[in-house]
């Protein structure tokens, strides 16, 4: 068979060269022989070319070749030199807010600049104000609607041209939207009225890199980096600077700052690329852990003995306590049951759905099996993978069973001999001779003597540094099974980690039931004080039910991120009438990286300081990173916890051990923009 060639000298920059290119490749395919056609076939080739999508435009096309989410932009000379020659003043910005709403309106596709109006018009007459509507339409970009945002947030600043929020916004949904040239002046304008806001400099910096001027964009992301170091958009910005200037070691520095405030699968694989391996610490703990999952630490041991009084004294609570834990370990394996059936009912069907499947078969298949991503698995499958490692919980934990099988082992090898030693000193032959000893006859030893002295050596060289050994190793193993139960919650469905919670049980009972002490009541009972009866109750385990929750209400829905797995709610009871939204023409999610930033805290505790700023000291807030892929990671600001409608924290301090934390629409958010990998069909003119 003949070999095909796609002899392509440069990548194709328009929707017109794509075509030519598909319709020579197809021309090659219509010149193969039926046989060759049917080999290509057998081997899972298609003898069809592929056909461009609807909707795809010539932006769209040079955003595809022209880079990705580890490029630099090329300088462009044609927006640089539209950038609007106009410093604006309060005088003139009602003026240039129009001139921008004649520009979306111009830019936006007919269907787009359609469902903007008629979202915007929807939240007018229901009463909301500007911020209100401001805040929507970042609910509207999140999910995936940038056209819609941008003409909301325009409307919205033309209803209130003096809020700083509002024009911010504006300015980022311009920039990550295509059009950074008509943001600029814009941002310059913001950054005189509050010139130490690292939010409007971060944007100004992207607006910058966006049009391919890396040194000025460096400029001012150096300002954000020096205000705050960990800074996730600046310093995944100036990671590409950095490595387009080959400066390696500094691109890695960069974007280990950005990846230590927020999660993103980009900064996980810039940083491969850039040959760097990921450790579990380089990533930010999602939200605060439990500090006691399941009630594990509720579970008491009884007293331990320290001699052999004590022991015969305790024996009754030590027997009530591991015949309590082997109840309470059959009845949670029969709670497991119905997770480990339909677990092998799942199997079954998988193996039967993939039983004498081609491998080609078995790859259309995956793509339908797949459940949804949990935003925090590559961070949970991290950290769950370096636990066994040198210093990790496994390794720390095996290290503590070692010593307790090292005692156990010794006591095993030596306790017959040590025996016989304290039987042969105590034995009355030893101190006395007798008319019975001198015919040969053993007068034996006192079982009481001989108890007493074993038992001393018992407890002097083993059960106290067992003891001390089993301590260390319940504490090893409560912080194994806490540091698993809290990432695997973050990867699991809801009944796989149901099931995983009743095995950790499970497991915990048996670490328990493996602490006691080593019996040394071989002689008898010589000491009459014992206690017949036991009152000893094993504890209950506490239900664990995923704490880390947080919302952002956007008025008619909410984004709900619990445990890493995002949903939406919709609310018809808040608004009533038509709320049917779509995107654009081509159907497509427009996303571009950047950070939300937060806060149901009332305007005047950060009065004169402008937008909302990461890393600032906002007690009562949230953020969120967003990508392409949508919504990549969800973190409390200052780990304060919130209710919803409320503009108080919790706890003034800040510390407080709820971690959930809810965010209303009442509150500020701000766009933080990051590198663009997108833009909105019509814009970039």
């Amino acid at each position: 068979m003949g070999t095909i060639v796609s002899a392509q000298q440069k990548n194709p920059t328009t929707t017109k060269e794509i075509q030519d290119k598909i319709k020579q490749a197809q021309q090659q395919l219509d010149k193969l022989t039926p046989e060759q056609k049917k080999m290509m076939e057998q081997m899972g080739m298609s003898t069809t070319a592929p056909s461009l999508p609807t909707g795809i435009t010539d932006a769209d096309v040079k955003t595809a070749v022209g880079g990705d989410a580890f490029s630099v932009p090329s300088k462009n000379a044609t927006l640089i030199a539209a950038i609007p020659k106009i410093t604006l003043t309060a005088a003139t910005l009602p003026s240039y807010i129009k001139s921008l709403n004649d520009y979306i309106q111009k830019g936006l596709a007919d269907d787009a600049r359609f469902n903007g109006e008629h979202a915007y018009n929807y939240f007018k007459n229901n009463k909301c104000d500007a911020q209100m509507i401001g805040n929507e339409a970042i609910g509207f970009w999140s999910m995936g609607y940038p056209a819609i945002a941008t003409y909301m947030t325009g409307k919205a600043c033309t209803d209130n041209v003096a809020d700083a929020d509002l024009l911010s916004n504006f300015a980022a949904i311009l920039s990550m939207g295509g059009a950074p040239h008509k943001a600029i002046p814009l941002l310059e304008y913001l950054s005189k009225l509050y010139p130490d806001n690292t939010t409007i400099l971060n944007n100004l910096g992207q607006a910058w890199f966006y049009l391919g001027e890396t040194d000025k964009a460096n400029a001012q992301l150096d300002k954000v980096v020096k205000a705050f170091a960990y800074h996730p958009q600046a310093n995944y910005t100036q990671c590409l600077i950095q490595q387009q200037k080959g400066n390696t070691a500094k691109a890695i520095e960069k974007m280990k700052n950005s990846l230590a405030y927020s999660f993103s699968p980009d900064k996980i694989n810039m940083l491969r690329k850039l040959g760097y391996k990921i450790k579990g610490s380089d990533m930010r703990i999602p939200f605060r852990p439990d500090p006691n999952p399941l009630g594990l630490q509720n579970f008491k041991r009884p007293d331990v003995p320290a001699s052999y009084t004590d022991e015969l004294r305790l024996s009754a609570d030590w027997d009530a306590f591991q015949k309590q834990i082997n109840e309470k370990s059959m009845q949670l394996a029969k709670d497991l049951l119905p997770y480990q059936q339909a677990a092998a009912k799942n199997a079954e069907q998988a193996y039967k759905k993939f039983n004498n499947k081609t491998a080609k078969e078995i790859n259309g298949m995956k793509s339908g099996m797949v459940s949804s991503e949990n935003m925090y698995r590559t961070v949970a499958e991290k950290n769950l993978e370096e636990m066994d490692k040198d210093g990790g919980a496994g390794y720390r934990l095996k290290k503590t069973i070692a010593t307790i099988d090292s005692l156990r082992k010794d006591f095993q090898a030596k306790d017959d001999a040590q025996r016989k030693k304290i039987e042969k000193q105590s034995s009355i032959m030893a101190t006395q001779e007798t008319e019975l000893a001198k015919k040969g006859e053993n007068m034996g030893y006192d079982n009481c003597v001989v108890q007493e002295k074993y038992s001393e050596w018992m407890y002097a060289t083993y059960n106290k540094q067992l003891e001390e050994a089993y301590k260390n190793y319940l504490h090893q193993f409560y912080l194994k099974i806490s540091e698993e139960l809290y990432w695997k919650q973050f990867m699991e469905d809801a009944p796989t980690f149901e099931a995983t919670k009743i095995a950790a049980k499970k497991e915990w009972l048996t670490a328990l039931g493996n602490t006691r002490y080593i019996s040394t009541n071989k002689y008898g009972n010589c000491t009459p004080q014992q206690k017949k009866t036991s009152s000893y109750k094993l504890a209950d385990f506490d239900d664990m039910h995923c704490a880390f929750n947080s919302t952002l209400d956007f008025i008619v829905y909410k984004q709900v991120i619990a445990c890493g797995k995002m949903h939406v709610e919709f609310d018809a009871g808040k608004l009533n009438g038509n709320f049917d939204f779509k995107s654009d023409n081509t159907g497509k999610d427009r996303f571009v990286k950047g950070t939300l930033e937060a806060t149901v805290i009332d305007k005047s505790v950060s009065a004169g300081k402008g937008p909302l700023q990461v890393g600032a000291s906002v007690k009562a807030g949230m953020g969120m990173e967003f990508s392409s892929r949508g919504i990549e990671d969800v973190y409390a600001t200052g780990g304060a916890s919130v209710k919803a409608g409320s503009n108080t924290v919790s706890d003034p301090s800040g510390v407080v051990n709820d971690p959930s934390v809810n965010i209303t629409v009442s509150g500020r958010m701000s766009l933080i923009s990051g590198n663009m990998t997108g833009a909105i069909s019509g814009f970039g003119k």
